[in-house]
């Protein structure tokens, strides 16, 4: 589904991301994981335009899409999140979501302007997805509340949930459970499962949480200093030494 080969980038010398080459198979759920300032993030911004690599390419459905525009690779279905929570904070939770649908918007301005037929199907429409998507993430009776004014927690869901409205089929998500509860957490595992039971969107992820990563995960791949230092299942990583070194810690090995 989705192909990275060789994506490099520096920065004023600094190699963030070097040589690296990752997949994606349709269907699966694939966690990044790393020490702070191994180049996860900007790997996932290499993904999705918001950066341009020195060297390498990625393809996402078999098209190439380095040097495209963040909004282009959206529309083609891969869509992310991001570390600090991305919403409308003077938006009500309802009204959020629907911005969301603006890739998939069809009525020109004119209709829209005059309530035509087709501006009043489409508005119909993203009504009902609306609620169906705050209802999926449980945030239907949080709908009327401003996001700013939302706890934590559900901004981090309601971020998720504007990324469902732009209907991925590949949904990065880069570090949801951050700042989360335990509660929370588990009902954010919870959320991702059924994005791919119920919806069949594929899922990439950036996390911390090696709980939520061992819990969710069908393969991780490990970076360091921007390089893959490892890739596999989440048993086998957890027992890679390099991995354990550079990021795990001894311990790790046996709370696994």
């Amino acid at each position: 589904m989705l192909e990275a080969r060789g994506l490099s980038i520096s920065f004023g010398g600094l190699k963030a991301v070097e040589g690296v080459d990752l997949f994606v198979k349709e269907g699966e759920i694939l966690s990044l994981i790393g020490p702070n300032g191994a180049g996860k993030t900007t790997l996932f911004n290499l993904l999705t335009g918001f950066l341009k690599p020195d060297s390498g390419e990625a393809l996402f459905l078999g098209q190439p899409i380095t040097g495209r525009q963040p909004h282009e690779i959206a529309a083609m279905g891969l869509v992310r999140t991001f570390q600090k929570t991305n919403i409308f904070a003077e938006a009500t939770v309802k009204d959020s979501v629907a911005i969301g649908f603006h890739t998939r918007r069809h009525a020109n301005i004119g209709d829209i302007l005059v309530n035509g037929p087709t501006s009043r199907l489409e508005k119909r429409f993203i009504d009902g997805q609306t609620r169906e998507i705050l209802d999926f993430t449980g945030l239907l009776p949080w709908s009327e509340y401003l996001g700013k004014n939302l706890p934590y927690g559900k901004q981090r869901l309601l971020a998720i949930a504007l990324a469902l409205a732009a209907k991925p089929t590949l949904l990065l998500l880069d570090e949801p459970a951050t700042g989360l509860n335990p509660v929370e957490t588990k009902e954010l595992i919870d959320i991702i499962l059924k994005i791919r039971s119920i919806y069949g969107i594929t899922v990439l992820l950036i996390e911390h949480n090696m709980k939520l990563v061992i819990s969710i995960s069908d393969r991780i791949v490990v970076l360091n200093f921007g390089q893959k230092i490892a890739e596999g299942r989440p048993d086998e990583v957890a027992k890679n030494p390099a991995v354990i070194e550079a990021y795990l810690g001894r311990g790790f090995r046996n709370a696994s």
